[in-house]
């Protein structure tokens, strides 16, 4: 077997090293696949375990729905509430007609059976639309009104 001289392996050991980059990075060069025009604000058939916005959250317990808030009684049910994030549509914005800089994000995280990481939604109520960010996508909530999804605000 052939030595290699230290100048060699350190170029065999530079050549590696550009072909892990490349690996970890292959992603980010494939072409991204088509974003929907309209999407479901949760995935189909999602088994929902809690939806948690502050100190409020929607907990499943056994077969029902609890909600805890600090606001004491709310105006929609659990039950509603629920449906109102199963039922929800987002449509995909391709450019932001409202300067949403200066909006406060309401950051909800919602925990699904199987995934470990909980789905982070950042909403951003303006006059006109809700603006919801998912996935570094920016849509807009349609068929149900944010006071629908979280009561407590």
């Amino acid at each position: 077997m052939a030595k290699l001289s230290q100048r060699a392996m350190n170029n065999v050991v530079i050549v590696a090293m550009l072909i892990m980059i490349a690996l970890f990075n292959i992603d980010s060069l494939r072409p991204q696949k088509d974003i929907s025009e309209v999407r479901s604000l949760l995935p189909q058939n999602a088994y929902v375990l809690k939806i948690e916005h502050d100190d409020s959250q929607l907990v499943r317990s056994g077969q029902q729905w609890r909600q805890r808030s600090t606001e004491g009684k709310l105006s929609i049910s659990p039950d509603a509430q629920i449906r109102g994030w199963q039922d929800a549509r987002l449509r995909y914005l391709t450019s932001l007609k409202n300067d949403i800089s200066n909006i406060e994000p309401l950051v909800v995280v919602v925990w699904l059976a199987g995934e470990t990481n909980g789905r982070v939604y950042a909403f951003y109520p303006t006059s006109s639309v809700t603006v919801v960010k998912v996935d570094n996508n920016w849509y807009a909530l349609d068929n149900v009104s944010l006071s629908t999804l979280l009561p407590w605000i």
